[in-house]
């Protein structure tokens, strides 16, 4: 009896023990998924319940390892690295003092905390010392602390830019966590082997990679994998989306008390409001996040939160603003930035940080080029030496822009420009790297203020093809009509079924109250499956190549071709609206340069008519209100008329060459092109290609009828009988597979149908078919695309402009698609206007007249008939 009742407190410390165990597993688990107070909580407890039990090399063990963790999760919490490495120290020690030094994965467990310690507060060179030297011992490592180390010192070499290496120590962790079993490691390692794509600039593989990673290991939403992912999607210019993620993980870092990554969030989440224009809370996001950096003892990451609001300071000084700044004032404001930028530019230098450096740099030399004459202005722009390609898009981009601005200041125009255009390629390369036509457009964000140069440029040199030449490589970058194919991979086709079943099947929820729990739902599950779609299309890397640009030169040629035309090039800058027209008139045409005015008025003017057409069409609002927006209408439009409308007085045809939102202006609605043919094309490539094309024999109609609409399926009818060949969809037809199919044929396609445009999200614009909504996301952009497209739809013809200046709509995406016209309207229209004003435009178009002026003619008509004005507009090119 007395042998066994010695074995029982054995037995009793064995099972504390490997209970103890478990709990300081789950504490690693804790940290592991950045929980760092859950992990506190069990490891103090179980470090003083380790403390009475028997010493032997396993209490030893679990003890060191216990404390190791519980040091780990002090600093995700309070920061303070000294204070952690001194407690790592004296680890070390004890641990030596009370027989762990038997346990030979010690070290390299402790050299791979101080790595990571050092690498967390920003000291890079010390993080490398420290993980080379637990990787010299990674034979006698714990498996999981040889993971560990291999993870931290790949993602200390990504930071480092040294993508080998990074890649090298990535995949080694990959490879033991999964024989390890360590699924949370496997994930950390494959999502960073994603973010090393998007450091290489392969964004969409980054996507991709990184939703692999995150499918690899379900369970509750990881913050830092959010954070990763709005960067890539910040660079490539998706800045709401950007930021709806990075509040999300901001949500989730706080809760869990992560301050050093909740600081890094709001410092990203700064930039996203720095690139919409919102300085306010760009400052305080940053404010917030230096706080929380000093607090913590992490004067490195301090720094940087430092740099990035010397940033967000120089662009708001550089804004325009409806009250100017007196000169010296202004002045004196950019004098105190400079002074910070230099200040700043030694303190990276000396703390290892060349690249914030680089950037402070930069906008000190943009501080002090504003301040007035830089008599060494070409000796700076000798010593900055060449951009680095290895920059991110928005470094590289300021860095040419910096340049460009030094060579002005040396008088050497040429040089300017040529920094300017270098500038433009690069942009151009990184959006062509797209396979998304999401992504493509929102990353002409970061060409904003070089395309502001280039126009400077050209207007300074007097000449009014250099000008339209300028506005033309803007449009190459900004708005390329690259075609880019949506995806057609299952996953994406069950999103959209699922998507299309739920908003056909909620038609009529906006009659409900805003606070209704059903339209709450409905809106809140359209919004998943549109974001989850759009993702899909993010992961599909696209071709580089180069974007076509239009020149004055071309337009002359092309105006020999098609006499009897007159283009107009408009474009903004600086605050006003410039145009450039030209005409066929004599062997070499004439090309004028014009001042249209103020670009606000004329954007408040043309909002406004928007504003009046929705009232005016609007049947369920009261006739008084209707009558009077009806006048307010025209008053607006006789405003607009009486800015351009001298430049616009011709009764040649009009090709309108605008982008952004001077595209959205209704310029053939105006009384001087009233009855007379009229395009609004987004570029001068698009219009030269497909200027006065047409089929080389008999051409095809195809048309499709909508549900819900009382004369769509007579108007197709109608429309099919004026063309000897036609097909016509109607009724359970009129699918949206059969449409697509339609709109990847030669021909002309008409459709008729309820149209609604997104104003937030315009790839989700749609026309409704027999089995639901067909989307502007799903048109093919493959060999195929019709030379006509006529949208007898409601609204169809609008675009909502994103930052940078791109707008994107239902049409846009048919014109990108390689679909040389689209008619569409700007507001709705109602069923017996759209039968008569559409069966004549294609009575015109039959008998041989091109499209702008058959739907010139008919509208003109509409117009006499009943006083109505049809805001039916001509996109692309007279076809």
């Amino acid at each position: 009896m007395a042998a066994r009742g010695g074995r029982a407190p054995e037995q009793a410390a064995a099972a504390t023990l490997e209970r103890l165990a478990a709990a300081v597993d789950r504490a690693v688990v804790e940290n592991a998924e950045g929980q760092p107070a859950l992990a506190g909580r069990r490891l103090r407890p179980a470090l003083r319940l380790l403390g009475g039990l028997p010493p032997s090399d396993e209490v030893a063990r679990v003890r060191i390892r216990a404390a190791i963790e519980l040091v780990k999760s002090d600093y995700e919490r309070r920061g303070d690295v000294e204070a952690q490495l001194a407690r790592l120290a004296e680890l070390a020690a004890a641990a030596h003092a009370d027989g762990a030094s038997g346990w030979l994965g010690l070290e390299p467990a402790l050299a791979g905390l101080r790595g990571l310690l050092y690498l967390r507060s920003g000291r890079p060179e010390e993080s490398l010392h420290a993980l080379d030297e637990a990787l010299e011992r990674v034979r006698d490592a714990d498996a999981i602390d040889a993971c560990r180390a291999l993870l931290n010192r790949g993602v200390l070499h990504m930071d480092r830019g040294e993508l080998s290496q990074a890649r090298a120590d990535l995949t080694q962790c990959v490879e033991r966590a999964k024989a390890a079993g360590f699924a949370r490691l496997v994930f950390k390692a494959q999502h960073n082997l994603g973010y090393l794509e998007f450091v290489a600039g392969r964004l969409p593989l980054a996507l991709a990679r990184m939703e692999e990673a995150a499918r690899s290991l379900p369970g509750r939403t990881r913050a830092i994998a959010l954070l990763d992912r709005a960067r890539v999607l910040l660079e490539a210019g998706l800045v709401g989306v950007a930021d709806a993620t990075l509040a999300e993980a901001a949500e989730i870092f706080a809760a869990d008390r992560l301050g050093h990554d909740l600081a890094e969030t709001e410092l990203v989440r700064a930039e996203c409001a720095m690139l919409r224009g919102d300085v306010d809370h760009a400052r305080a996001l940053v404010a917030s996040a230096r706080r929380r950096f000093v607090r913590r003892g992490e004067e490195s990451w301090a720094v940087r939160a430092t740099v990035i609001g010397l940033q967000i300071d120089a662009a708001h000084l550089a804004r325009p603003t409806p009250a100017p700044t007196s000169d010296p004032e202004l002045r004196r404001a950019w004098g105190l930035l400079a002074t910070r930028a230099a200040r700043l530019e030694r303190l990276c230098e000396s703390s290892g940080r060349p690249v914030w450096a680089y950037v402070a740099s930069l906008v000190g030399l943009e501080a002090q080029l504003v301040r007035g004459p830089m008599p060494d202005a070409a000796a700076r722009l000798a010593a900055l030496g060449p951009v680095s390609p290895g920059d991110p898009i928005t470094v590289r981009l300021h860095g040419r822009r910096v340049r460009a601005l030094l060579a002005l200041a040396a008088g050497d125009r040429t040089r300017a420009g040529r920094h300017v255009r270098e500038g433009q390629r690069d942009l151009g390369v990184h959006r062509a790297g797209f396979g998304s036509l999401d992504l493509r457009t929102a990353a002409a964000v970061h060409g904003g203020r070089l395309a502001e140069i280039d126009l400077e440029l050209a207007l300074a040199s007097g000449q009014p093809a250099a000008v339209l030449d300028a506005a033309e490589r803007t449009r190459a970058v900004v708005g390329a009509v690259q075609r880019v194919n949506p995806p057609r991979d299952p996953e994406s086709a069950a999103l959209l079924a699922e998507l299309r079943q739920l908003l056909d099947g909620a038609r009529g929820i906006e009659s409900l109250p805003v606070a209704d729990p059903e339209r709450i739902r409905v809106r809140r599950d359209a919004l998943r499956l549109k974001q989850a779609i759009l993702a899909r299309s993010w992961h599909r890397e696209g071709q580089s190549s180069q974007d076509q640009i239009g020149t004055a030169r071309q337009v002359t040629a092309t105006l020999r071709e098609h006499p009897g035309t007159t283009v107009l090039d408009v474009a903004e800058h600086a605050g006003r609206v410039v145009a450039v027209r030209v005409t066929g008139a004599g062997t070499s045409g004439h090309v004028s340069l014009h001042d249209l005015g103020d670009a606000t008025r004329l954007r408040e003017a043309a909002r406004r008519v928007h504003a009046d057409l929705e009232v005016v069409a609007n049947t369920l609002v009261p006739l008084p209100l209707r009558a009077a927006a009806a006048r307010s209408l025209t008053r607006c439009l006789e405003a607009l008329d009486a800015q351009v409308g001298d430049v616009l007085r011709t009764p040649e045809q009009v090709v309108v060459v605008a982008s952004g939102w001077l595209g959205l202006v209704p310029w053939s609605m105006l009384v001087s092109r009233r009855g007379r043919a009229t395009v609004v094309a987004p570029s001068v490539h698009h219009w030269r290609t497909y200027a006065g094309s047409a089929a080389g024999g008999p051409v095809r109609l195809s048309a499709a009828a909508g549900p819900g609409l009382r004369h769509a399926a007579a108007e197709v009818r109608e429309v099919a009988r004026l063309w000897p060949q036609a097909t016509v969809l109607a009724g359970d037809d009129a699918t949206c597979a059969r449409t697509i199919e339609m709109l990847g044929a030669p021909g002309i396609v008409h459709l008729a149908a309820h149209g609604r445009h997104e104003p937030d999200n315009p790839l989700f614009s749609s026309v409704r078919m027999a089995d639901g909504p067909l989307f502007a996301h799903e048109l093919d952009a493959g060999a195929g695309a019709p030379d006509l497209v006529v949208l007898s739809c409601c609204e169809i013809g609008r675009a909502s402009v994103r930052p940078g200046g791109e707008a994107l709509g239902f049409a846009s995406v048919l014109l990108r698609g390689g679909v040389g016209c689209v008619v569409a309207a700007l507001a709705p229209v109602s069923d017996e206007v759209a039968l008569s004003v559409m069966t004549r435009v294609h009575a015109l178009l039959s008998g041989g007249h091109p499209v702008a002026e058959a739907l010139a003619t008919a509208t003109a008509e509409g117009f006499e008939a009943d006083g109505a004005i049809v805001p039916l507009v001509s996109f692309g090119a007279p076809v």
